[in-house]
This record gives structure tokens, C-alpha cells and sequence, in this order.
């Protein structure tokens, strides 16, 4: 259940919050205090008592047998030194009878074991012991017999004295570790219950303070923009709710000194200067074919103009019929995911080719619907008659869009659409520039300025380089004998072979006729020939599969930092090692060592 915190002051709820902390607190305190008395004052020295009783039972075990085993050596030697282990057992026996008598004589069940033990020792000594050690070395000695039974009586009653001491030190140890455990898990309980209580007083709080406060700030905010529509909620501490009220009071006081302020003409020259930027936003983005830049613009543009947070240019797939976000670095994961037409607010826009609004219910509406404060405007990009893109813009607060706002995004969007379908055929013919219109492998002009970039990056930072031409074999008197289709045919294979076997960082080209060549960048002569070979086997088993096992392709190879420092000399050196390998019998890959002329098709 919440705490009732309305109508209070600041001041109650955190003096509550502290009463409440502090008293769990204190108990934890008091648990552990009183844990640590127990332990210190009764269970720590009936540990101990236990302990030295167990060592003392120890010591008076080891005496009984030194005194029996010195007994048995004299009567079978004979000998009198043997006399003396008996008599120092004798003294260290009796204050260890002492010691166990002050430890556990005022135990009952301790007591007890201790007086049989004492018992069966009397007895072994008085009828035994005593006898054995006072004869005369020339006397009969007394019965063994008789002493190992009496001593065999005396162990019987130590070890169940031994037992109960070792079962008493037990019971007091599990008794210290069961304090030890209820102290932690008192402990433990009480860390929950702060934990829990200072979540529940930290939600009661930002409910009752933070929110509040917050809410005020953003009024604050609204007030410095201009905003003096809304007022703030009264909620909150008291002190929170007065000052609620004084800035709803200077807010009207706001509001009807800027309403009897306001005229016509500085409506009029709020709208010329949304005309001034718009004739500058098309003047910059309508100079460029940079597809990037000019996007940007666009971007920028209606941020400026419309006062939106935040802008996404949508460009129209013309193959798979879908709208794909210009920027490649949005701020969101949603507005990378392409939209369907008819999906959205952009795909509807874009299928209807109309104006559409979006209200903070998430709700898509059309121009002439009754739209009230809209949150997003989607206007689509059209050239002639064709839905090139869709202008989508986003603001934080709902706002109405009025229509000299919608009219001047609308010219926005027609300049930019203008200047967005220039930029991208523009980049269409310049791809296309680049591109072999048979193989789509990149073309002589593409690689000349690649060659060119490289070899120079190459020689500045000493990277190795390598280049790589092949030929297809016999391929003039195939097209002589099966026609250009055909053969067409095959030059698309081969293409699609060498295109499947470069990494992503090197660069396919058609050279010319049924000439290739591959640039291999950061790669030895070594790598480039064992590239070379993998892409000649592929060639051969491609086509021998497909029942034109004649198909094959010679290859050479060439090394940018070997011998050759110029992209001229590179590409002879290449075109050299290739007819070096047709020279041998075609079918290869050879690697150049020196230029040489050619000699064969």
C-alpha cells in the first residue's frame, strides 16, 4: 500500500522515511549485540571448558599407559629403570584427574562417566598395579593376566568418557554455529526489510516529490519556449503545490500580456521568414548531386522550418516496392527497418501519395480529417507522378498543425524532392559508369583509378600488393564455333566464379574481351597464387560440370613490392606471367619473373 503523502510537507515524509530506517536498523544492532553477548559470555567458554576437559582426558589415557606398559617391561625384565615411567605417569596422571574433576565434575552425565573411570583405574591400581610395581625383582611375579583385564576395564570406561566429552564439545559447537546462523539470518531479514521499505519509500517519494518537481521543470521549460497554454498540476508536498499555483499564476499573467501584444504583422513576418529558409534550404540542397549531403540537407531543412526534434528522410525501393531510411546512423532500431506501402505513417503516406498525420494516441490520419494536435507529419516526396520518397517529421509534444505550417513543408518537400531524385540518378549513372554491362564485375575505368590509389598507398607504407589476370582458353574459337550468345554466356560464368571466391577487400575487374584481372590488397605473391589456383579449379570443375569440360582459364601473377613499383609495370608483369602459362600449355597459374610478349589467344 502507497504511503499517503499528499498534503504533507517535505519535511514529514523524509523525517518518516529516517524514523522507519532508523528502527530496523537499531534492531539489527541490538540482534547482533546480543548475539555477540551470549556467544562471548556462555558459549564461547563451554567451548573452551569442553576443549581443555577433552586434552586433560588426553593427558590422563597417556599416563594410565605409561604407567601399565612400564609395569609389564619390569616384571618381564626385571630391570627396576622400568620403574620409572610408572612413577611419572603416577604424577602426571593425578593432575590430570584434577583438572577433569574442576572441568566436568559439576556436569551430571560428565560426572558420572568421570567416577567409572576413576573407579576402574582405583581398581587396576590397588589390586594390580601397586603389587606389580613393590615386588622384589628374586619374587614371583604378579599375574599379567589379571592386569591386562583390570587395564582393559579402564579403557572401557575412558572411551566412554572420551565419547561424552567429544559429544559435549559438539553440542556446544553446533550451539555456537546455530547463534552465529539465527545472528546472520536476523541480519540478512533486516538488510530485506530496509531494502524493501527503502524501495517502497523510494517510489513514494518519486511519486510524491520527483515526479512533481519534474512535471514543474518541464512547465518551467514550456514557459521559456513560449508555451503558455498548459498549467501545472497542483501535486505533491505543499511547498511543491504552492509553487505549482504562483507559476500557474504568473503563467496566465504571461499569457494575457503576450495575447493583448501579439498582431498581425508579426504573424506575417514570421511566415516571410519561414519563406527566407526554405528559398535557402533549396538553394543549398538543390546545387548538389551528393545523394549524403543533399539528404542531410533535406533533414536539417524541416528541423529548421518546422521546429521537429527530430526528421527521417525515406527514399523509395523502386524494386521491392518499400520505403529504406536514407541515414545509415539513425538514432532508433524501428526507423532502420524498412516500411511496406500502406504501413505506418510513411507507408501510408507513400501509398496514398497524401499528406498524413499521426496524433500522440499513435493513430494515422489523412490531410483533410479532423487532426487536431498531431505528434508526426509524413508528406510524400513526389517528381511528376511518381512517389520518390517520404518526408517523415517527429516533434516531442503534440502540437496542431496549421495550415500555413503544413503549406510551407509542403514546398519544403517538393524542392527536396526534386533535388533528392537528381542526386540519385545521378548516382545511378555513375555506378553504372563503373560497372561491365555484361559480367557487372567493375571495368577498366574503375580499375586504372584503384591500381593507381593502391600502388601509391602501397609504396608509402610498404603493404604488400597483388594483381592477378587470367584469360579464358580457346575462348575465340569457342565464340566461332557456338555464336556470341553462348559465349556471352560463359564470360557471365567465369565472372560469377572469380566473384565467389575474393574476400570482401578485394576487387574483381573485366580487363577487357575474356580478359580478368583480380586486385588482392594486403596479400603476398604466395597468397595470390594459391588464390589463383583455387579460382582455376573452380573454373574447370564449373564448367566440366556442366558438360563443357573444354573451359578453362590461364592464369599470372605479380607482386606489387617484388619488382614492378608502377601500376603499368604491374599490369605488363601480371599480363607476362599469364602468357607464360598459356606458353606452357595453358590450363595454369605462372608467376611473373620479367615482361615478355604475347604469343598466343
Amino acid at each position: 500500500m502507497k504511503p499517503v503523502l499528499q498534503d504533507r510537507t517535505l519535511a514529514n515524509q523524509l523525517s518518516g522515511a529516517f524514523f522507519i530506517f532508523g528502527a530496523i536498523v537499531t534492531g539489527a544492532l541490538f540482534v547482533t549485540v546480543l548475539a555477540f553477548g551470549i556467544r562471548r559470555i556462555w558459549l564461547t567458554p563451554e567451548f573452551a571448558r569442553s576443549r581443555r576437559a577433552e586434552r586433560s582426558e588426553s593427558a590422563a589415557y597417556a599416563a594410565m599407559l605409561d604407567e601399565e606398559n612400564g609395569l609389564r617391561a619390569y616384571l618381564l625384565t626385571r630391570d627396576v629403570s622400568f620403574i620409572e615411567p610408572f612413577t611419572r605417569g603416577e604424577a602426571v596422571l593425578a593432575q590430570a584427574n584434577q583438572d577433569l574433576a574442576e572441568q566436568v565434575g559439576s556436569v551430571p552425565e560428565l560426572a558420572t562417566a568421570l567416577l567409572g573411570t576413576r573407579m576402574a583405574e582405583e581398581r587396576w591400581r590397588e589390586r594390580w598395579a601397586n603389587g606389580a610395581a613393590n615386588s622384589r625383582p628374586d619374587a614371583v611375579a604378579p599375574s599379567m593376566t589379571e592386569g591386562k583385564a583390570l587395564f582393559d576395564a579402564y579403557r572401557g570406561q575412558q572411551s566412554a568418557l572420551a565419547e561424552a566429552l567429544n559429544q559435549r564439545s559438539e553440542v556446544s559447537s553446533q550451539r555456537e554455529e546455530r547463534l552465529i546462523t539465527a545472528s546472520v539470518l536476523i541480519n540478512l531479514m533486516a538488510s530485506m526489510a530496509v531494502l524493501l521499505l527503502a524501495t517502497r519509500q523510494h517510489r513514494a517519494l518519486r511519486d510524491a516529490i520527483v515526479f512533481p518537481v519534474a512535471a514543474l521543470l518541464r512547465h518551467i521549460r514550456r514557459i521559456r519556449d513560449g508555451q503558455l497554454e498548459a498549467t501545472a498540476d497542483r501535486a505533491g508536498p505543499r511547498e511543491l503545490a504552492e509553487l505549482a499555483e504562483g507559476l500557474n499564476e504568473m503563467v496566465r499573467a504571461l499569457a494575457t500580456a503576450r495575447a493583448s501584444a501579439a498582431s498581425r504583422d508579426e504573424a506575417l513576418s514570421d511566415h516571410s521568414v519561414k519563406l527566407r529558409l526554405i528559398l535557402n534550404a533549396s538553394r543549398e540542397f538543390s546545387e548538389s548531386l551528393n545523394l549524403s549531403y543533399v539528404v542531410g540537407a533535406v533533414r536539417e531543412s524541416t528541423a529548421a522550418v518546422g521546429g521537429y526534434e527530430r526528421v527521417i528522410v525515406w527514399l523509395m525501393d523502386d524494386e521491392q516496392k518499400r520505403l529504406v531510411n536514407s541515414d545509415g546512423s539513425s538514432v532508433s532500431a524501428a526507423s532502420d527497418v524498412p516500411v511496406e506501402l500502406g504501413q505506418g505513417l510513411a507507408g501510408r503516406a507513400a501509398k496514398s501519395g497524401r499528406i498524413t498525420f499521426e496524433n500522440p494516441a499513435g493513430q494515422v490520419r489523412f490531410r483533410d480529417s479532423n487532426q487536431g494536435p498531431v505528434s508526426a507529419i509524413a508528406i510524400p516526396l513526389i517528381v511528376g507522378a511518381r512517389v520518390v520518397g517520404v518526408l517523415e517529421a517527429r516533434c516531442i509534444e503534440a502540437k496542431v498543425a496549421t495550415r500555413e505550417g503544413v503549406e510551407i513543408l509542403e514546398m519544403l518537400a517538393a524542392h527536396a524532392a526534386t533535388a533528392i531524385e537528381s542526386a540519385r540518378l545521378h548516382e545511378v549513372i555513375e555506378e553504372r559508369s563503373q560497372l561491365d554491362a555484361l559480367t557487372r564485375l567493375l571495368n577498366r575505368r574503375r580499375l586504372d583509378e584503384d591500381l593507381d590509389a593502391e600502388c601509391k598507398r602501397c609504396a608509402r607504407y610498404g603493404r604488400p600488393l597483388a594483381f592477378v589476370m587470367l584469360d579464358v582458353d580457346h575462348f575465340k574459337e569457342f565464340n566461332d564455333s557456338h555464336g556470341h550468345p553462348r559465349a556471352d554466356t560463359v564470360l557471365q560464368q567465369v565472372a560469377e566464379v572469380i566473384a565467389g571466391c575474393v574476400r570482401t577487400t578485394d576487387t574483381a575487374y573485366r580487363y577487357g574481351g575474356e580478359e580478368f584481372c583480380v586486385l588482392l590488397r594486403e596479400t603476398s605473391a604466395e597468397d595470390a597464387m594459391h588464390f589463383a589456383e583455387r579460382v582455376r579449379q573452380r573454373i574447370e570443375q564449373r564448367f566440366a560440370s556442366d558438360g563443357m569440360a573444354g573451359i578453362t582459364a590461364s592464369f599470372g601473377v605479380a607482386d606489387f613490392l617484388a619488382d614492378f613499383p608502377t601500376p603499368r609495370a604491374l599490369v605488363e608483369a601480371a599480363d607476362a606471367a599469364m602468357y607464360e602459362s598459356k606458353h606452357a600449355g595453358r590450363n595454369r597459374v605462372a608467376l611473373s619473373v620479367k615482361p615478355r610478349s604475347r604469343g598466343l589467344d
